[in-house]
């Protein structure tokens, strides 16, 4: 895996994925992750619009478990995961088919006028020692903090440069979510609330939602790409490969062809090449 732009013999690579296709339509469903939920949704909008042969739909999560367990009972062809798969789950056959890496950012409701949080920070507020806006520079306001269990895709990437959230034991005003829509339902619904998620999954909110950088590091793809800005996750589709069906594997090649790399551009992911030579 890559983080570069396409090398010499892609386009060939992609015609003969698609060319292999059976003639019959099929509906291919993707479950799993709530994390690349949002830009699998866009993804498979541009693949339907490109073509009239397969349908592609994305369900409502069912977390990177949901996904395995769809795959291993043979209900999926075709899953999404919000992180790389355990030797153990590739030992049973499962293969992993990169989307990219996307910034896994602090994200405050849209009446938050703070745009920086220090590490030291992030670990107050998540703890309870700071539960005001004014205690970090900005206008007062309670800090809705949202948390998430340690098996979160988000919250294992910020602990790995955050370590005290490894163990950390939430505030007693830290609400706790376990599924992205639900985070995104408060980030929505209350102002001066915090949480951590995926870059990409947050073009779900309906109001417009503050990135705050990280020790003074901005989220942006810029900084992603150069590894200027330290905590990410990345974000893949899983099947068994015996199982896969030709909309799965005309699906896979629209992901890595330009106009699938643009749409994961577009919302921040720097997207996974597979080398060629």
């Amino acid at each position: 895996m890559n983080f570069l732009r396409p090398r010499r013999m892609i386009a060939v690579w992609l015609t003969v994925l698609i060319s292999t296709g059976a003639a019959v339509a099929e509906e291919l469903s993707i479950p799993g992750s709530g994390n690349p939920e949002y830009v699998l949704t866009q993804l498979a909008t541009a693949f339907n619009q490109q073509q009239s042969q397969h349908t592609v739909m994305v369900p409502p999560s069912t977390g990177t478990a949901g996904a395995l367990r769809a795959i291993e009972e043979g209900t999926a062809s075709l899953a999404r995961v919000g992180r790389l798969l355990k030797d153990s789950e590739r030992n049973q056959g499962i293969a992993y088919f990169a989307l990219g890496r996307d910034a896994v950012v602090l994200v405050a409701g849209a009446g938050v006028t703070v745009r920086n949080m220090t590490s030291a920070q992030v670990v107050d507020v998540f703890s309870g020692k700071l539960t005001d806006w004014r205690e970090l520079g900005g206008n007062p306001g309670p800090i809705r903090a949202i948390g998430r269990e340690t098996t979160d895709a988000s919250r294992q990437a910020i602990t790995r440069l955050i370590k005290p959230f490894e163990s950390m034991a939430y505030g007693e005003s830290v609400k706790i979510v376990h599924l992205d829509p639900e985070l995104i339902t408060l980030l929505d619904r209350f102002p001066t609330s915090l949480g951590i998620l995926n870059q990409s999954a947050l073009g779900a909110c309906k109001t417009k939602v503050v990135h705050l950088a990280l020790d003074g590091v901005e989220p942006t793809p810029e900084n992603l790409e150069k590894e200027l800005y330290p905590v990410w996750l990345e974000m893949g589709l899983i099947y068994q490969p015996n199982a896969l069906t030709p909309a799965g594997k005309a699906f896979l090649a629209f992901v890595r062809s330009p106009a699938g790399e643009r749409v994961l551009r577009e919302y921040g992911i720097l997207p996974a090449i597979l080398e060629t030579d």
